[in-house]
């Protein structure tokens, strides 16, 4: 027998952050990750291979220095500026695609080629048209964000139930509650997939173009530790990139995808 849940309140969210952030099962596989990384160095002995410990060291040494939160604050603005404007004008050319076929045929092979350029291509054509500067980063991800957006959108909009666009057309449903009725909670779930998609090549971009053009930023201060040699730097700041990540996957984004589809509602078995 299935019972529908009642709507989720925030004590139900909080805790649900705790458990899919804090115990979760999955942090085993950092567990055994780190454990197979540690015996690894120590068996291949290679002083340039660096061990967890002294990568925790670099990791306490970055923390106490307080040039993180700078450093992190600079690459914020430029990936919130740019995935801004890449979901903008990536919803407005997915709902294009999707609703016309003159625009699709338009935009398909442009967006194609979008989605199989390499991050790293967006990277150098943005510092060398653009310089140093704020512009390189947000055009580098603006470019690189837009394809996938664009794709989820346009699958989005062609998954809308015709027929009851339709019927609703017969008894002569006002606009503005057709799309707040049927068309966005349509759309929220494709938006949701491609934002969070999008803000992953985002960081990903924003650290490439920081590396080969910028004064700051993570990406610039991994270029540094590449111009030191030093490997366990890298792989602190690298570290450090990644746990931001998922604190704003487990603390901003998956609450918001729960939050837009609560009008969904979920089933448990019941034994």
């Amino acid at each position: 027998m299935i019972i529908p849940n009642s709507k989720p309140n925030k004590k139900n969210l909080i805790r649900s952050f705790l458990q899919g952030f804090f115990f979760n099962r999955r942090w085993i596989t950092f567990v055994v990750l780190i454990l197979c990384w540690h015996f690894f160095v120590l068996a291949v002995d290679i002083d340039l291979l660096p061990t967890p410990g002294r990568v925790l060291e670099s990791l306490r040494e970055i923390m106490r220095s307080g040039i993180f939160f700078g450093q992190l604050g600079d690459s914020m603005v430029r990936i919130g500026l740019g995935f801004s404007l890449a979901l903008t004008l990536g919803i407005i050319t997915g709902v294009l695609m999707g609703s016309r076929d003159f625009w699709n045929k338009f935009f398909q092979d442009l967006i194609v080629l979008g989605l199989s350029l390499p991050g790293l291509v967006y990277a150098l054509l943005s510092v060398m048209i653009f310089g140093i500067g704020l512009t390189a980063p947000v055009a580098a991800i603006t470019a690189a964000s837009l394809p996938f957006i664009a794709v989820n959108v346009r699958e989005g909009v062609r998954s809308i139930d015709k027929d009851l666009l339709d019927m609703c057309r017969v008894y002569k449903i006002d606009r503005v509650r057709l799309i707040r009725q049927i068309v966005l909670p349509t759309l929220i779930p494709f938006i949701m997939a491609a934002s969070r998609i999008g803000f992953t090549v985002a960081w990903k971009v924003a650290v490439l173009t920081e590396v080969f053009g910028a004064s700051t930023g993570i990406g610039y201060q991994m270029r540094y530790q590449f111009q030191i040699f030093s490997v366990r730097g890298i792989v602190a700041w690298a570290l450090l990139f990644g746990l931001v990540m998922l604190v704003i996957e487990y603390g901003a984004l998956i609450p918001m995808e729960r939050y837009f589809n609560r009008w969904r509602p979920t089933i448990e078995k019941v034994v």
